[in-house]
């Protein structure tokens, strides 16, 4: 049987019980209805990155760390779709007759290609900064001047690196 305050946890909304965990110094919730809060929600097929968003935040450098490379892996994702969107509308405009509209969304795709390359990057160079390493900051000017091809080659060794220094902090 659960208890009455369970209970009551699961009349409430998501929005609600995510609230209460955003709130959670203020409003004074114990670990234990905090822990039941996110059983419920993890029941209801909340996904963590949501949750992990309406968390307070911590001064833990894991946490934040984590937070960073999560963001990191987000923004890789949509430079990796805009390219693919990118290279696919760039070919296929090859077979399209020369238009103001087709040349205005190719430049659109790349703007925003352009900038979740940005983005990605920030958010590598606020890992960096919490986890308190040096890395190489020529590593933009080599993408730039190098290509997009080679962002997917370093994608990868900054991930892998990224995972080492996560695995370390923890």
């Amino acid at each position: 049987m659960k208890s009455p305050q369970t209970v009551s946890l699961h009349t409430l909304g998501n929005e609600e019980l995510l609230d209460l965990i955003k709130n959670n110094p203020g409003a004074g919730v114990s670990q234990g209805v905090q822990d039941s809060i996110l059983q419920i929600l993890t029941n209801r097929g909340v996904d963590q990155d949501t949750i992990q968003r309406f968390r307070p935040a911590d001064s833990n450098p894991f946490d934040k760390a984590q937070k960073h490379y999560l963001a990191f892996k987000r923004s890789s994702r949509r430079v990796f779709f805009c390219y693919l969107t990118f290279a696919g509308a760039l070919m296929l405009s090859f077979l399209l007759d020369p238009h103001w509209i087709v040349s205005t969304a190719l430049l659109l795709i790349f703007g925003s290609l352009i900038s979740f390359v940005i983005d990605t990057l920030l958010q590598q160079k606020r890992f960096y900064k919490v986890v308190g390493g040096a890395r190489s900051y020529s590593t933009p000017l080599v993408f730039f001047f190098l290509g997009m091809p080679l962002y997917f080659l370093m994608f990868l060794s900054f991930k892998q690196k990224m995972e080492a220094r996560l695995e370390h902090l923890a």
